[in-house]
This record gives C-alpha cells, structure tokens and sequence, in this order.
C-alpha cells in the first residue's frame, strides 16, 4: 500500500521563495497588458483610484485567505482540497469544476492573445497561425510535465523579458510624457457608477489568481511557509507595478488623447495600448520592445496557468470524480496526462471565437472565489483549534466582515454585465451540478482520505499521508 502510494503521488521539488514570488507575479500581473481597457472604459483618474482601492477589497483578501488555507491544508488541487474539507464533496466539485472550465478558456485565450500579437508583425496564414500556437502549447505542455523547477526557471526568464521594456517605459515616459495622470478623471456624462462598471470586471479580472499558487502545493517542499510569503509579497509589488505602468501610459498618450477619447461619444474614439504608447516616448526601437514584453507576457500567462490549471483535475481523479486516468503521475512526479490533456484542448480552442467563452469564464471565476471566501470562514468555525501555519491577523467574526466585501463585490459583478454576460455564465455554472451527477454515477466519489493528503504537525510541519502510513506499517 505504501508503495503504490509513493509510487502514484506527485514529487515535492524545492521552490526558492524568489521562484515563487516569480509564479504568483506571472499569475496575477506578468505585466501591465489589458489595463488599457479599463483606462478607455472608466477614465484615467477613476482607474487610477480602483487600482489602489480595488485590492484592499478584493484581491489583497484572496491573497491572504489563500495564505492562510494554503499553510492550513497544503495539498495537491489546492482550492479543490480546501472546499472538501470545509463544504464537502458536492461544493468542492462544484468549484473544482467551474475553476477548471476557467482555466482551460483562460489558458487558451493567452495563447491566441500572444497570436494576435504575431499576426499584427507578420503575415501568417491561419494554418500558420495555428501551428505557431500549437507549438507554443507543445513547448509549454513538456515543460511543465517535465517538473516545477523548470516551470519556474522558465517563467523567471519570461518575467524579465516582459519586465525590462517596462521599466525602460517607465523611465523615459516619466521624462517625456506630458499628460496628467489622473485627468479627465472619468468619461464625460457619465455617472461615477456607470463608469465604474465598465472597467470593473476587466480590473476584477486583472486581479485575479492569488488562489492559483496552492493549487501545486502538493509538489513544493515547505509549501505552509513558502506560499504565504510568496502571496504577502507579491501582493504590493502588483499593486505597484500597476499603478506606476498606467500613470506613465497616461501621461505618455498626452492631455489631449484622453480629453479626445472621453469627450467622444461615437465610439469610433479609444484609447492608446502600452505599445504606441512606448513608440510615443521612446520611438521604434522601445515599441518593438513593448511588442516582445506583450508576448511573452501572454505566453507566461499561459505556462503558469498551464501548471494551475491542471492540478485540481488530477486531485479530482484521484478522489474518483473525474476519469481515472487524468490521476496519473510519471517519473518526473508530475500529472502528465492532466496537463497533456490541457494542452491538447488549448490546440483545439486557440482556433475558435473566443466572445462567448470569455462571458462563461469570469462567471465561472466568481462563483468559485465565492465559494473559497465561504469555506475560510466555515473552517474557521468548525476547526477554531487547527494547527495554521499563516493566519488571517483577525478574529473570525472580522474576518467574515472582510470577506463579505468581495463576496458582494463578485456578486455585483455577475449582474452589472448585461443579459448575454448573465446566461452564459449560468450555463457554465449550471454545468457543474450535471457534471457532479455524471461522475458521481460513473466513479462513485470516495470517502477515503486523499492520496496525496497531508497534515500539520502542533508545531507546523508538514506530515505526508505516505509516510504516516509507512510507520503504521512497519
């Protein structure tokens, strides 16, 4: 029993804090790419304003209850594992399900974003689009089999790629741009809540992927202390980094672009993108700069969530609810076939119109951090004497207070986005209750404990379920 045990689980590799810092950047940020929407949607001033009020009541939340349930239950699906235990199996199906639908849309759409990059430079033909995609994937999908090591070197070395330009940009737009940063604050006749709509979800969007991290927890040594301090710093330094790249790009497109854009209301008017807004202030040589930072941090984006994105369906797998094959892991101590099944349907979608999908994915998203910021509290309540390596620094009864906040923040984002917004997102959602029914029926669940299942010691140290199992038998 305890060889199959260690024979079929995942390896624990070491991640240098510095790495893991480098992952929780590319899942959140990797770069300052899509802010331009929310610039032309909600005004420069306004969004400026939600890129430092917005973390405090969404994302730096998430950080912190991701912190706190990933150093209590640091196990291998991460938000999957962690709904199991606080809601059941039902609710953590539930997330798992709509996390992962999440994620393999949102996987394919960088792949297809970094194309669209492509295409604009060069002539390709759609099958030669497509096959540049496809080998995107196939270099990605084998690293990522290959181990977390080389992910996370590899990711190290696309966050410089998409780094330097930015700091270049920075630079000399500081000196040469001559906009103001916060004017006009918002788009002309409109109300402060209308233009805070518009920009919202993007900004929401934005924000996201501070739960992904725990998602890997199963193959990091260490990871009740190292994903806490990854999250606690990573968290200002994406504050940061989107605050300083939009006031430079609005101070770079000048006064008068963003008085043009707000003043117009044809909609033929918009805004300007960090790429001609670096040819604005530093010529050619910083766009086509700019243009090497767009794409590499999509194709980060990609192979981060490429990672995350497949780990709860292997945890899923081996809780009997999903396939059984999607639970195996190979030499390399990785779950190949969950991450080579990923890619393979990122091939197919990098193809597709992508509208439909997009609407069903940020729905998708909500329901699930919802269902985490419920399950914090829940295990709060139901396990008060846990051992929990990070805690959230307030009492629970505060602690709920905060994590309602978002809860009615994701809550008024599922119905501020129109109709079309609101039925492809319940059609997601509303697969995950037929998905429960179908699995359940086919591979029956488990009420064993997990595989890969783990505890904290009184001191908090991590104790692998294998070798509790090895000492009951030797």
């Amino acid at each position: 029993m305890t060889e199959m045990l260690r024979n079929q689980g995942l390896k624990r590799v070491r991640m240098r804090l510095f790495t893991a810092v480098v992952v929780v950047f590319t899942l959140t940020c990797s770069g300052s790419f899509g802010m331009e929407d929310v610039v032309s949607a909600s005004g420069p001033g306004l969004t400026l304003l939600m890129i430092v009020v917005l973390p405090f009541v969404w994302s730096v939340p998430m950080a912190f209850v991701a912190s706190e349930l990933s150093a209590m239950i640091p196990e291998a699906g991460g938000l999957y594992r962690w709904i199991r235990r606080a809601l059941g199996e039902y609710w953590s199906f539930q997330a798992g399900w709509w996390w992962t639908l999440s994620l393999y849309i949102d996987s394919a759409v960088y792949v297809a974003l970094a194309l669209g990059y492509i295409q604009s430079q060069l002539n390709l033909s759609s099958l030669e689009r497509w096959l540049v995609g496809v080998a995107i994937v196939a270099i990605f999908t084998f690293i990522n089999i290959r181990g977390l090591q080389i992910t996370g070197w590899s990711l190290t070395v696309i966050q410089v790629v998409v780094l330097v330009p930015f700091i270049l940009f920075v630079i000399i737009g500081l000196l040469k741009g001559t906009g103001s940063a916060f004017s006009p604050f918002q788009p002309h006749g409109q109300s402060l809540t209308e233009s805070m709509n518009l920009g919202l979800a993007v900004m929401m969007w934005m924000y996201s992927g501070w739960e992904s991290l725990g998602t890997l927890a199963g193959e990091i040594e260490n990871p009740q202390k190292v994903i806490p301090k990854a999250l606690m710093i990573a968290t200002p330094i994406v504050i940061v980094t989107y605050f300083v790249t939009v006031a430079v790009l609005i101070r770079a497109g000048g006064s008068g672009q963003w008085v043009h854009m707000m003043s117009d209301t044809s909609g033929d008017s918009a805004g300007i993108d960090f790429i001609v807004a670096a040819k604005i202030v530093g010529g050619a040589a910083l766009g086509w700069f700019m243009f090497a930072s767009a794409v590499a941090s999509n194709i980060g984006l990609y192979a981060g969530y490429l990672a995350t994105g497949s780990r709860p369906a292997f945890q899923m797998s081996r809780d009997r609810l999903f396939p059984r094959f999607l639970g195996k892991s190979g030499s390399w101590g990785t779950p190949w076939v969950a991450i080579l099944l990923m890619g393979i349907v990122n091939c197919v979608l990098i193809s597709r119109e992508f509208t439909a999908l997009i609407v069903m994915d940020i729905f998708l998203l909500m329901f699930a951090y919802i269902v985490i910021f419920v399950s914090v509290i829940v295990l709060r309540v139901r396990e008060p004497n846990a051992v929990r390596p990070f805690r959230v620094p307030l009492p629970t009864w505060a602690l709920t207070i905060w994590v309602v906040i978002p809860i009615a923040i994701a809550v008024f984002a599922l119905f501020t986005n129109g109709d079309d917004y609101l039925v492809g997102g319940l059609i997601g959602v509303l697969s995950g209750p037929i998905a429960y029914l179908i699995f359940k029926a086919v591979y029956r669940g488990t009420t064993d404990q997990a595989l890969e299942g783990s505890t904290i010691t009184s001191t908090g140290e991590l104790t692998e379920f294998g070798a509790e199992i090895e000492g009951a038998t030797s």
